[in-house]
């Protein structure tokens, strides 16, 4: 039976340049997961995203990527076309 792809990842996360890589990318990590659950608890496509941002569909798709991060003015706009608000916080 084949593993699924978070058994394969907790079994990666045993793997020291694995998991560091991954420690690394949790930034966008957290942008990417943020962004989709913002768009899915408001029932919308990404094509709707877009068409409110006044972008392309593609354009949400990166954004929801999280590679590159996306812009602040990008990530207002999303937050609109969501209706949701941005909220930032610097941790230590």
């Amino acid at each position: 039976m084949a593993k699924t792809m978070n058994q394969k990842h907790l079994e990666l996360m045993n793997d020291p340049e694995y998991a560091k890589h991954y420690q690394d990318q949790d930034e966008e990590f957290n942008i990417a997961r943020e962004l989709i659950q913002a768009r899915t608890r408001v029932g919308l496509t990404q094509e709707e995203v877009a068409k409110r941002m006044g972008t392309t569909q593609s354009a949400v798709a990166r954004m929801e990527s999280g590679k590159p991060l996306p812009s602040l003015r990008s990530l207002k706009r999303y937050a609109q076309a969501t209706n949701s608000k941005i909220k930032i916080s610097l941790e230590t």
